[in-house]
């Protein structure tokens, strides 16, 4: 029984001290705006098991561009509890190249004329089929009339009768010329819902350089072949 309590006892602490590192991570890289190169670990996948952690598809953000590593550490845990870095890690490595049609996670913000249209974009997450996955959320401080309020679209090559919203797109009656424009996503929950932004709204996304653009293919419920709305925000260095 004594064994069992130290072994509890000892994953609790890493699991706190995996939890310490994570939240650590995050709260520097976004405590401040930042200047080129610098890595993004609020916008990677972090998983801990054990006595690893591991962070998978991490933006490292240089003068040149962005790109992406998976990061791997092994703690060794001393007779006392002690965590140190075991020999050999941190283990880094380039993360598989995923199709990202040009989206970057990061801070945005809306049009000049609305105030305090800020959103946060979290990805790439990689998902059945080769696509990879991307969701949006207002910022802390943003105004309830942010929209989208939450979102979730998916980078997907293939098909439209293989996309993950493939009934959501035979329902619009979105044509192969517009399904081959646009990464298509659904809205969550709306904070302030109208007839152009609701909830399980079917929308499409481009993004250019830092410009992303939303644009939905719903109204007041039914969905439809050509946009009712958009909206396009900007990268900002936060």
């Amino acid at each position: 029984m004594t064994a069992f309590y130290k072994r509890m006892n000892l994953r609790r602490r890493t699991a706190r001290f995996a939890t310490c590192i994570m939240v650590f991570a995050a709260s520097v890289v976004a405590a401040h705006a930042q200047t080129p190169p610098y890595a993004e670990f609020q916008y990677s996948t972090l998983t801990a098991s054990g006595n690893t952690i591991t962070g998978t598809m991490l933006p490292v953000v240089t003068t040149t561009g962005t790109s992406y590593v998976n990061v791997v550490v092994l703690f060794d845990v001393a007779a006392d509890g002690t965590l140190t870095i075991a020999p050999g890690y941190p283990q880094i490595a380039p993360s598989p190249r995923p199709s990202i049609r040009n989206f970057l996670a990061g801070n945005y913000v809306g049009p000049s004329a609305d105030a305090n249209y800020d959103i946060t974009v979290f990805g790439p997450g990689v998902t059945a089929g080769g696509a990879t996955e991307w969701s949006l959320a207002t910022s802390t401080g943003a105004t309830c009339y942010t929209t989208p309020t939450t979102a979730t679209w998916y980078v997907f090559s293939g098909p439209m009768a293989q996309n993950p919203l493939a009934g959501y797109l035979k329902k619009a009656g979105i044509t192969e010329a517009t399904y081959g424009a646009y990464s298509w996503g659904i809205t969550g929950d709306q904070c302030a819902p109208t007839v152009n932004w609701a909830t399980e709204n079917l929308i499409g996304l481009s993004q250019t350089n830092g410009a992303l653009t939303i644009l939905n293919f719903t109204y007041n419920g039914v969905y439809q072949s050509q946009p009712a709305d958009q909206i396009t925000y900007m990268k900002t260095n936060q």
